[in-house]
């Protein structure tokens, strides 16, 4: 290159992401890695592989819902400018510059709110309108459809046509899995898990646990934050089984893991899913008592329940549901005249929801097998994939989006991913390098051509004393 030359221009590595977060492109480019690393045998198919999820915060700040209204409006008005200037000229004017000339930072408690709500209700209703009739070229623009989708989410319309602020004891407010938390990435979403809150996604982290290798990542799974661990799981293995990369024994944890879903991956895929079944939670079980649901004896051939006391159930019924449950109800005389009712419901009768046969078996074995030492032992692998998430987190700041929309995001997961298994395969693989030795001098050549000892390194020389 010239030394005039201007170099690479500044949006190449923005386009190259851009690429990358198209067609899945990331995935393919891990997909190329992994095959890397099974050509050198440090990963197996049908081995064995632990996942667990983090929450990643998106590359936005926190607004509540006025801030949310005001700044969809003025980011839209900031796509127009740019594109077609000529056109604010008769809509914005000193009122509008006021309310959205500057980054919108009101606060939980802001001045006359109410005002506040109307004014921007009224302006983005005008906006839209303004576009939807005029500028038919706009109408896809990135954030005008956001603010399309923010004003739905937060205003309903009365019988005069008019913007009204949705209450949730009144229109009612979108579930988080679609309430949109920003106008700048409306792939982003809001979530709480315990004690954490946060907006942005999950990561999902897949690695291998072999004894003699270096655990491998084979797979990062982005997923917005709302969606549960069981959902998450069928695409994971998916990707796996796309890359051949299957596991035999698959270790998860409590979130991830339910009986249906157990049965499903042992049914298509052939894994077997490690992780604790989710404990009772039915009244009984919590206060002690003797009559929770594996205290009644089920007849499966006759459909018959019998309870602690010998009393059966009078119906057997299995309602339609997207989760396969049955249903049995003891009668009400039966259970009024029972000297241990309390003990057992606090209705005149009680009813038992208990999985089908095929379901209840498994949950029933895999009760019994997770109370063994031996399983404990087995299931501890899972352990050490807490330290791989603290490593994506503390050591490549996995924690925080570095760019903006689900796509994006996925991206930068993959090549931390990528990353982290470059830095441990090259802990593992051996690291003294083969040195060709150096050519001797002339002089060096004549030392030992006349077999005159002469130093082999440079450490070894000795020096007069000065």
């Amino acid at each position: 290159m010239e030394l005039e030359d201007p170099g690479l221009h500044h949006s190449v590595l923005a386009d190259f992401r851009e690429r990358l977060a198209e067609e899945d492109r990331a995935d393919k480019l891990l997909d190329l890695a992994l095959e890397k690393v099974r050509a050198v045998g440090l990963v197996r198919e049908r081995g064995r592989q632990r996942t667990d999820s983090t929450h990643v915060l998106s590359a936005v700040r926190d607004l509540t819902r006025l801030e949310r209204v005001t700044e969809a409006m003025r980011a839209d008005l900031e796509e127009l400018a740019r594109r077609a200037p000529h056109e604010l000229v008769a809509l914005v004017n000193e009122k509008w510059a006021k309310r959205y000339g500057r980054a919108a930072r009101l606060g939980k408690n802001p001045s006359k709110p109410k005002t506040r709500i109307k004014e921007t209700g009224e302006d983005i209703r005008l906006l839209l309108r303004y576009v939807h009739r005029y500028l038919p070229a706009l109408r896809d623009g990135e954030q005008i459809q956001a603010l399309r989708q923010i004003f739905v989410q937060n205003y309903v319309l009365d019988a005069a046509d008019r913007p009204q602020w949705r209450e949730p004891e009144d229109a009612g407010l979108p579930p988080s899995a679609l309430a949109i938390v920003s106008p700048y990435d409306t792939s982003a979403r809001y979530a709480r898990r315990g004690e954490t809150r946060w907006t942005g996604f999950l990561a999902h982290v897949t690695e291998t646990c072999a004894p003699d290798t270096p655990s491998v990542i084979t797979d990062v799974t982005t997923t917005k934050a709302p969606v549960h661990d069981t959902k998450a799981l069928p695409g994971i293995l998916a990707n796996l089984d796309d890359r051949n990369l299957l596991s035999k024994k698959h270790f998860v944890d409590g979130g991830y893991l339910s009986v249906a879903l157990k049965q499903q991956v042992a049914r298509e895929h052939g894994v077997g899913l490690v992780g604790p079944i989710r404990a009772r939670t039915t009244r009984q079980s919590r206060e002690g008592t003797v009559f929770h649901r594996e205290a009644f004896t089920i007849d499966w051939d006759k459909k018959q329940v019998t309870c602690p006391q010998g009393k059966m159930g009078r119906r057997w019924s299995t309602p339609p549901s997207l989760a396969a449950y049955v249903n049995v109800e003891f009668a009400p005389d039966d259970c009024r005249q029972c000297p241990v009712k309390t003990a057992c419901t606090r209705t005149d009768a009680r009813k038992v929801t208990f999985l089908p046969r095929d379901l209840y078996d498994i949950l029933s074995e895999s009760r019994t097998e997770q109370q063994a030492q031996e399983w404990l032992s087995h299931y501890s692998l899972r352990a050490a994939i807490e330290s791989t998430i603290s490593e994506f987190v503390n050591g490549h700041g996995m924690r925080q989006c570095r760019y903006r929309s689900h796509s994006k995001a996925h991206v930068q997961h993959v090549l931390t991913a990528i990353a982290v298994n470059l830095e441990r395969i090259d802990v593992h693989l051996p690291t003294t390098p083969t040195r060709q030795p150096r050519t001797p001098t002339a002089l060096q050549s004549f030392l030992d051509w006349q077999r005159i000892p002469r130093p082999r390194s440079w450490r070894a020389a000795t020096h007069p004393a000065g």
